[in-house]
Formats: structure tokens, sequence, C-alpha cells
């Protein structure tokens, strides 16, 4: 599920010269914002979550937390009735805690320290291919000799060791555990039935599933427990709702430093394959000869 732009990815601006193709690629950034939409999409696209109202079937409305009272009136004038109160039934999702726990490890266990030597995260090798038309060039001059003192004989047979090889790699990935809380608020009881129900038996005899996002994917896990807080044994004269809370952890991973990071996300290099020092000749004093005493 790669994107088709790339523009984020923070390539190096030489990338697209020649026939490097950036779709080879396939790892981009990862950052915080890239997990909260992951999440947001999974509640608002994969549940798709709807339900009976007094209109017919209608999809629940899914908001990141809540949004200012001013923007969200002109945003969306469907969320709010005519006095300004919210219209039920809605899905809020709010982020309430990030932990970088070292004991809560993805597939990448061990850390890298940079090549610099200043302190900071190295990072790590995503794919290798051979630059053909560099390597091709060491072995034509490597299999070309003179055996006449005239002309060059070229293509002589002969195993070439020079092989340029192009490595790709990204900043390793730093894993964080995200909790995120989810709030089921309707008017009715069978509202919320058919709002909850989902959250439980989608993901079957267990509580995890996965979310996608560019090209990443983080692992996530419903909680036990759904609190639920209702008004409906108050006698009193405020409107009747039921809210249910479901609290959802990710495990998610950041790639980069998001817009602080001034270390491209990709980098590529290509491998020495010869090195050469330049010589220098010094004339002899008073005409003696280094091999001379």
């Amino acid at each position: 599920m790669l994107p088709d732009d790339f523009d984020f990815a923070m390539l190096p601006e030489d990338v697209g010269t020649g026939n490097f193709s950036l779709k080879e690629i396939g790892m981009l950034s990862s950052t915080i914002e890239d997990i909260d939409k992951a999440m947001v999409d999974y509640v608002e696209n994969s549940l798709d979550i709807s339900t009976t109202t007094n209109q017919g079937t209608k999809t629940v409305p899914v908001l990141w937390q809540t949004p200012e009272r001013a923007y969200q009136i002109k945003n969306d004038l469907d969320l709010r009735d005519s006095s300004g109160a919210l219209t039920f039934p809605l899905i809020t999702v709010e982020r309430t805690s990030i932990i970088k726990d070292p004991a809560k490890k993805g597939s990448f266990q061990a850390h890298l320290f940079s090549n610099n030597k200043d302190g900071r995260a190295g990072r790590m090798t995503i794919a290798r291919r051979i630059v053909p038309d560099k390597t091709r060039n060491f072995a034509v001059a490597s299999g070309t000799r003179n055996n006449t003192g005239v002309t060059d004989q070229k293509w002589y047979p002969r195993v070439n060791k020079k092989i340029v090889v192009q490595t790709v790699s990204i900043p390793i990935p730093v894993y964080v555990s995200v909790d995120y809380k989810i709030l089921l608020k309707t008017e009715y009881q069978q509202q919320m039935n058919d709002m909850l129900a989902p959250f439980i038996a989608r993901t079957g005899q267990i509580n995890a599933f996965t979310m996608k996002r560019r090209g990443h994917r983080y692992e996530a896990f419903i909680q036990q427990g759904f609190s639920h807080n209702n008004n409906v044994s108050n006698l009193a004269e405020d409107a009747r709702n039921f809210t249910t809370e479901v609290t959802i952890n990710v495990l998610g991973y950041l790639i980069g430093e998001g817009n602080s990071d001034d270390r491209p996300i990709v980098e590529i290099k290509e491998s020495a394959v010869e090195f050469r020092y330049p010589t220098e000749s010094v004339h002899p004093v008073d005409g003696i000869s280094f091999f001379e005493d």
C-alpha cells in the first residue's frame, strides 16, 4: 500500500536522476501523526460503525478529540443542532499517553549508534544492489591488457573483484507505546449496543489487530474492560445519554525526528572499491641517485 507521492520521505535531491525508482525503497518516515491518523482511519473506515436513528441507518461520525466549537460549527453543520448542542450518536478519539518503554520492543531489538560518534542513533540497511554501469567500467578497465605494445586487448577474461554496491539506509525505528481513549456517545441503549459490538467482535477471540498507514504497520491491542458512564439512573431533567470508553494500546514506532530532523530519512551510499594515493617525485641533489650510497 505504498503511496504515489514520496515527497515527504526527505529523499536526497539527486536520487531522481538515472534509472533509480523511488518505489523501490518502500520505507518512509513514521511520525506520531502517522500513528494518530492510522488509529482514526481504523475506527472511521475499517470498522465503519453505523446505527439506526430516526432518519434511518446512519454512519456514526468520528472526530479526533473534540474540535473547537467555533471551527466545528463552520466546518460541519450536521454535528450540532439548532441550539448548538452536539448531535448524537458520536465517536471521539483522543491520545492519552505516550510511553517509551525499552521492555516493549518490536522486531528491531538492538540499539545502534551513529558512525559520526556524536551520540545520536544510527541507521539500519534496508536494501543493497549492484550498480551495473560503474561495476562494468571497473571490469573493462581490469580486463584490458597490452600484448603487442601497440594495441590494447579489451574484454580479456578475468574475475572482477571491484563491484560497486549501492546501500540504502534509514534511521533505526524507535518503538513507543501509545494509548488512545475512544468515547462512544449516544442517547439510546440500542445505538450504544450497535456501536460497541464491532470493537468486541471484529477481532474474534483475540484483542489485537493491525493498522496500516503509508506503508507502515502498527500493532494495536484493545483493552479488556469497556467502562460505562451513563446518567439513566438520574431522575433529574438532564438529557439522557450513554457513554462508553474503549481503551486501545498501540505499539508504534518512529522513524526520523519529524520536521526537526537535520538528516535525510533515506540515505544512499556507494561502496568504495579502489583507493588511489598520489605520488610525488623529488629531483635528487647533485645528480645522486636514490639507490646510490
